[in-house]
């Protein structure tokens, strides 16, 4: 798959994991110990992407 399809799909499944959780803690009252969850989930999606996206960018050739 071409790195920047690559690049952009890892953005989105990390935005649209950002925002569900969002949402979801915005529009359901949770008792405090679910944050606990939510907090780590949302460190970890980034953390998935980021590590993807890092991943991918190393594996590439340079271009001169």
């Amino acid at each position: 798959m071409n790195m920047a399809i690559t690049k952009w799909l890892n953005i989105a499944v990390w935005l649209i994991s950002w925002l569900v959780i969002f949402w979801i803690n915005f529009s359901v009252v949770m008792p405090p110990i679910l944050h606990i969850f939510a907090i780590p989930l949302l460190l970890i999606t980034t953390a998935l992407g980021a590590g993807s996206v890092l991943e991918n960018s190393e594996n590439r050739p340079a271009s001169d």
